[in-house]
Formats: structure tokens, C-alpha cells, sequence
């Protein structure tokens, strides 16, 4: 049989507890199935009025288990209890209807705050914060408002009034019709700024997706993003400016709401820019970027990504270096520069189901997307520049902070093998050279640069390469830059701010997603509790 007994800290006198025990002598029958709770109630009912019965279970509350229901069953009664039926409990109820104002939420908590008092001072002892915690913990998680959108798995099960809330620019629209005469000339660069900003303004959109729906084919050889216009000096200058306009529209429109870009064919090198103007980049198997195509042209196209979103030193050296380097979707993703990969006999399906997150209302878009990207995507296969890191890092880097082109070739000459042999080949040209010593002096200094600055500097050395293709790399990158970024954004110098960032995901996650079984022993629920990231 339990007892309530003296010890350290006891609320009640020697005699109190001695009364209690003396006065109440349980037969050894009830004693296995009476509890402690149903004593004191018996005793303060037939054998002592006048102790202090609060008191009691309050000491009671403070002692281990003394044949304490567990308390889920003390919950479940509580709930249970007919308090429609229970005397004096309406006299509670004027203090729960004590005003007009309250809300319903509020009305509610009272009147269950009012039956938890009611039944913990004449029923049994129960704590109404520690009651509240424990269904707060047990209640069922809501379902997502928009769980629908997850359940609509089947290809073809998708419904276009879901996608009300998603601008599709289609560049098909602007672009040439026929193979081999694609060009993404001064009014289609215009055309897209257009549609991309008219989406802007648009509060019904909560995404806008770039699609290319020439590129849907499957056995389609059509451009993604062909060459940018340069049939003359005056055609390539105002192309150009154009085009670092629509990528600045891209970065602002970024800042409030997701940009996805669907990359479903080759990207000329030229237009890479816009691409790398969103993190939100999906490829299929038909990507490609080919770094040698249209270099002599515009040499330094997305000059201030490459030069800042590379993680491993001397990686963005290695590519601006490597004439005949084409990047597809499993280098893409290797650089962290890709939030998925589809295969492109899937495109049509996957990318409505991807879009379909988008349904999901601001702030919440970003992420909802983000996890419709990794549960779509598929890996991509391994990256070839991952595996010449080491050499990466040993021969290229070095040019990242003053090291020269010709220092990297004299390097490699001296190693005498088959794949120094294979580049030294590719980089003999002399016009190349000069492509890669501009690269690399541009990318030395954009560095230390803000985006509106290496905007500027990339449109003005562009522009004065194209004039004087043999001046040197320092003079061309060194060169004023105060008017270039008046001219590209038409005077409007102040609506583009110092640094136009484009919303990433934390580096943890892009490490994860580049490496899962680094991480295999962390608890990533835990960390995602901190931190809404892409982890799974």
C-alpha cells in the first residue's frame, strides 16, 4: 500500500500527514484498487472536513508516481467528462462570456481553461498548462492547403487552371523558326525583357518559368538560347545592352519571386547569362554550354557569375581557359549551378508537376518549388571536371590571384603528359589566348567588384574588344566604366542597386545535394527544424 510520507520539503505537518494515515485503515482488499487520489477523496469526505484538501494533491502532485493513472488516461477522462451535467459549473460560465470582443479562439481557450479548473478542484488533480503542451504535441500536423497539388502524380493529370499562377515565357515565341536560323537578336532580347517584367507587376503569378517549347522534341537540334546578335559593331552593342538589361530584370524580379528556367537544349555561350541570372535552373540530357562558341564576340558573357559562384578555386580559371570544354547537366550540377535534372523524353510531364508547387502561395513559393525540383530529378551522372580537381587547383588557381596564362603553359610543358600534351595543343592558338588572358584579367578584378560595376566593365570591355580585338587584356578590363551601366539600363542608373543577389540556397544544402553520403550521419530533420533548406 502507497503512503504519503515526510520528506524533505513536505507542505504539511507530522500530525497532518499522522491524522491522515491513523484515521483511514484500508482493508487489504481495496488497498490494490484504491489509489492514493481516491483516499484522500474518501477521507476528506467521511473522516476529516477539515483538512486542507487542495493542500493534499498539491504535495501529492510534487511526489513520484503514487499510483498515478498515466497521463493519458487522466487526459482522455477530463475529456470525457460530462460538464453539461456537472453542478456548479455554470457559474463559471459568466467568466468565460465576459465580453463582446473576444474571438471564437479566444471564447474556446476559456471555456477549456474553465473545465480544467472546474475538474482539477472537484474531480482530480490536473495541470492545464502541462494538459495543453501534451495535446499541442500529440495533435494530428494539419495537411497542407495545397496537398492536392502533391497527389496529382500521373502525367497528363494535371489541370491548366492549376497553372494560373505561373507567367510561362516562352522564348519559341521570339525566337527564329527554322534550324539554323535562330538568333537572339536585338528585338527578341526586347521582346522577353517585356514579357518577363509584365509578370512582374502581376500579383496573380507567384512564379515565372522560362520554357523553350522549339526544344520539347525529342529528337529536336534546336538552340534553348541561340547566339546574341552581332551582325555588326552597332547591332552587337545595342544587342548586348539589351541583354544585360533583361538579366538585371531577371535578378530584381528574383528578389520577390521564384524565377524557373527549364533548360531543355544547347545555350550558346554568348546567352549564358540569362540562364546564371536565376539559382532556380533545371536541365535535361539535351543541355549544353559550349564555353568556345561565339568568344570572339562577347568574351566575357556572364562575367560576374563565373567569377563569384564557382566554389573550388581555380574551377572558373579551368573552364574561362579550356577552348573546346562544353558543359552539360552533370558538370552543371557538379558546379552547384542546377536545382534539377529531368529527362528530357520526360520534359512535358515532370515540368507541369514541378509547376503545379507553384499554387502555393507567397513565401512559401520558393521552397514548394525547390522541393518539387528534388523530387522530380534523377542524377545526372558524374561531372569530368570533378575528377581533375587536384590538377584544377594545382595549375589553374594560382591565375585566380596573379598568376599569367603564359606561367600556367610554361607549368604544364614541364610535366611532359598526355592530357598537358592534349591542352597545350588546344590553347596554341594565339587568338585563344588572347580570349583567356582577358577572361582571366576580367575575372581577377570582378572579384573585388559589386554586380552593377562588373555589369558596366563587362559591357564596356566587350564593346572595346570588338573594336580592337589585339589591345591587351589590362587595358581592355581597366578601361572607364562610368557610362557603361547609364547606357545598359537607358539612364536609369539608380533602379539597379549595388549587389543584385540571386536567392540561393544555404551552402549546406548545395554540399548535400553534391555529396549525400558526406553527410549521412547528421539528423537533417533536426536541422531542418532551424532552417527551411532542400535537403531530401
Amino acid at each position: 500500500m502507497s503512503l504519503i510520507t515526510q520528506v524533505e520539503g513536505c507542505i504539511f505537518s507530522a500530525e497532518e500527514l499522522q491524522r491522515f494515515h491513523k484515521y483511514y485503515t484500508w482493508s487489504s482488499t481495496d488497498s490494490d484498487h484504491t489509489t492514493v487520489d481516491e483516499r484522500i477523496d474518501y477521507f476528506a469526505a467521511n473522516i476529516d472536513s477539515s483538512i486542507d484538501i487542495q493542500r493534499l494533491r498539491a504535495w501529492l502532485s510534487t511526489m513520484d508516481a503514487h499510483n498515478k493513472p498515466p497521463v493519458n488516461e487522466l487526459y482522455s477522462r477530463f475529456e470525457a467528462y460530462d460538464f453539461a451535467n456537472a453542478p456548479g459549473f455554470n457559474k463559471l460560465l459568466a467568466q468565460v462570456y465576459n465580453t463582446d470582443e473576444a474571438s471564437k479562439y479566444e471564447l474556446d481557450m476559456r471555456m477549456e481553461q474553465a473545465k480544467a479548473r472546474y475538474y482539477s478542484e472537484h474531480i482530480e488533480p490536473l495541470n492545464y498548462d502541462e494538459y495543453k503542451a501534451f495535446k499541442e504535441a500529440r495533435a494530428p500536423k494539419p495537411m497542407c492547403p495545397y496537398q492536392h497539388l502533391w497527389d496529382l502524380r500521373e502525367e497528363g493529370s494535371t489541370s491548366g487552371k492549376l497553372l494560373d499562377n505561373v507567367c510561362v515565357v516562352d522564348l519559341a515565341d521570339y525566337l527564329g523558326q527554322l534550324v539554323g536560323e535562330e538568333l537572339l537578336t536585338l528585338e527578341a532580347v526586347s521582346k522577353i525583357h517585356d514579357a518577363v517584367r509584365q509578370s512582374a507587376y502581376n500579383e496573380q503569378y507567384h512564379a515565372v518559368a522560362i520554357v523553350n517549347s522549339n526544344c520539347s522534341a525529342e529528337d529536336s537540334s534546336r538552340s534553348f538560347l541561340p547566339p546574341l546578335e552581332a551582325t555588326t559593331v552597332e547591332r552587337q552593342h545595342e544587342a548586348l545592352s539589351a541583354l544585360l538589361r533583361l538579366q538585371v530584370e531577371l535578378r530584381q524580379l528574383g528578389q520577390s519571386k521564384p524565377v524557373v528556367i527549364f533548360a531543355s537544349g544547347p545555350v550558346d555561350s554568348s546567352a549564358i547569362g540569362v540562364i546564371l541570372s536565376t539559382a532556380d535552373i533545371v536541365t535535361t540530357d539535351k543541355f549544353s554550354v559550349s564555353l568556345a562558341t561565339s568568344v570572339q564576340k562577347f568574351p566575357l558573357a556572364a562575367l560576374y557569375d563565373w567569377s563569384t559562384r564557382l566554389e573550388h578555386p581555380g574551377t572558373a580559371e579551368f573552364i574561362a581557359c579550356h577552348p573546346d570544354l562544353v558543359l552539360r547537366s552533370s558538370e552543371w550540377a557538379g558546379l552547384g549551378l542546377g536545382q534539377g535534372f529531368i529527362a528530357h523524353r520526360h520534359l512535358a510531364g515532370t515540368m507541369d508537376r514541378i509547376l503545379l508547387a507553384a499554387s502555393c502561395p507567397p513565401p512559401s513559393t520558393r521552397d514548394a518549388l525547390r522541393k518539387a525540383y528534388m523530387a522530380e530529378s534523377v542524377y545526372p551522372g558524374p561531372s569530368k571536371i570533378s575528377v581533375w580537381r587536384p590538377e584544377i587547383e594545382k595549375y589553374f588557381a594560382p591565375m585566380a590571384n596573379g598568376g599569367s596564362l603564359d606561367e600556367l603553359i610554361e607549368a604544364l610543358r614541364g610535366l611532359d603528359l598526355e592530357w598537358t600534351k592534349k591542352y597545350l595543343a588546344l590553347v596554341g592558338d594565339g587568338s585563344w589566348q588572347r580570349v583567356a588572358r582577358l577572361r582571366v584579367a576580367a575575372m581577377r578584378r570582378a572579384r573585388n567588384m559589386g554586380y552593377s560595376q562588373v555589369l558596366a566593365m563587362e559591357f564596356a570591355a566587350t564593346n572595346a574588344w570588338a573594336k580592337n580585338p589585339s589591345a591587351s587584356a589590362d587595358v581592355l578590363v581597366n578601361g572607364s566604366v562610368d557610362d557603361s551601366l547609364s547606357e545598359i539600363l537607358g539612364g536609369s542608373k539608380p533602379a539597379i542597386a549595388e549587389t543584385v543577389d540571386i536567392p540561393e540556397e544555404c551552402p549546406f544544402a548545395q554540399m548535400y545535394r553534391k555529396n549525400p553520403e558526406r553527410f549521412k550521419h547528421i539528423d537533417l530533420q533536426q536541422i531542418a527544424k532551424h532552417r527551411s533548406v532542400d535537403l531530401q
